[in-house]
């Protein structure tokens, strides 16, 4: 019997440890107390994204500092030892920030995201975060996709060999650059621009399946009228679970994202979910037979952990209808017959 228990994830916890012994180099000890100060704000150090190796010794983290004279934030990719007992040591040092360190399953290497420029690279190429491999005996990082777009929210596959990824693909793709094209911009939904961002181009966030050696890359969805998010790896490597929402409103002030599953050499989709409110955040069950993830029926509702078959077929709630959480940062245990999250309390 599944059973579902309320914690703070070891991520979380690692990520409080870290954050504590350095919070010390971050702002010093001034000999009495005074209120902060935004100057103070340049000397904050952010630590984020905790990932324990494989054999449980290391963590790898991101640590992001504000580059004042720069007006930029610039982030790199720590280790330090699981246990507290070790020093805490940079492992990415490039000018260009890295992000989101993603350990292979041997341990062996180190996945990373990062917009440094690829060895050849030409100064006028575009900077696009790429996905890294760097091995843990040292050495200089491997550059591994080259998608036009970038690449983001990567995992590598149960093996080792692939990658699954995000990337940005659009008609204006294939179209030649044309300094003396029209202007005029035509949308066919309600949301067209958004503040900060300005106008949105044609560009949607789709699959792609990368081999982690050539650095071949096969994008595996597609559509122009919805995003493709939080793609997740089968335990035996052979689909992917992902969230979208394929109603085609999802640009008409649209909810309704589902939970799919692919094949990982593409081909038709399975529904696992299908609720008219949000559901996302799928999580492969240790035996590959089962999707827990978080969705809601109703807008008015608290959203719950369901579980579904991995091939299809009605979903079940996990906790009680009266449960006043909202659960997060779903997972399971090693055995499959629990799940943890995380979730707010009152106070």
């Amino acid at each position: 019997m599944i059973t579902m228990k309320s914690i703070i994830s070891a991520g979380s916890l690692l990520l409080s440890l870290i954050a504590v012994s350095l919070a010390p180099a971050a702002v010093p000890r001034s000999e009495g107390k005074r209120g902060i100060t935004p100057e103070d704000y340049y000397s904050f150090e952010f630590v984020t994204d905790p990932r324990i190796s494989p054999d449980g010794k290391l963590v790898a983290f991101v640590e992001t500092t504000i580059e004042q004279k720069q007006n930029r934030r610039h982030s790199s990719i720590w280790l330090t030892a699981a246990d507290g007992s070790g020093r805490t040591w940079p492992f990415t040092t490039s000018p260009q920030s890295s992000n989101s360190p993603r350990w292979s399953p041997d341990g062996k290497s180190l996945a990373f995201l990062s917009s440094r420029p690829g060895v050849g690279a030409s100064a006028a190429e575009p900077s696009r975060n790429q996905i890294y491999v760097l091995s843990m005996d040292g050495g200089e990082a491997r550059k591994v996709t080259a998608l036009k777009n970038g690449a983001s929210n990567f995992e590598w596959s149960p093996d080792g060999s692939r990658f699954v990824c995000l990337s940005r693909t659009g008609p204006s793709d294939s179209r030649a650059e044309n300094k003396d094209r029209s202007d005029v911009r035509h949308y066919a939904h309600i949301s067209y621009k958004f503040n900060d961002t300005g106008w949105f181009d044609d560009r949607r966030s789709h699959i792609w399946v990368v081999d982690a050696k050539s650095g071949a890359a096969r994008q595996i969805t597609s559509g122009e009228d919805w995003n493709d998010t939080d793609p997740r790896w089968s335990p035996d490597g052979t689909k992917i679970a992902f969230v979208s929402d394929r109603t085609g409103k999802a640009f008409d002030d649209g909810r309704n994202t589902d939970v799919w599953v692919i094949p990982a050499e593409g081909g038709p989709l399975t529904k696992i979910s299908d609720h008219d409110e949000g559901d996302g955040s799928p999580r492969w069950s240790p035996d590959g037979k089962t999707i827990a993830f978080i969705g809601r029926i109703r807008e008015e509702n608290h959203p719950k952990i369901w579980l579904a078959p991995s091939t299809g077929g009605a979903a079940s709630t996990l906790a009680a209808n009266d449960l006043d959480l909202i659960p997060s940062q779903l997972d399971w245990t090693e055995d499959g017959r629990s799940l943890y999250f995380d979730s707010g309390v009152k106070g």
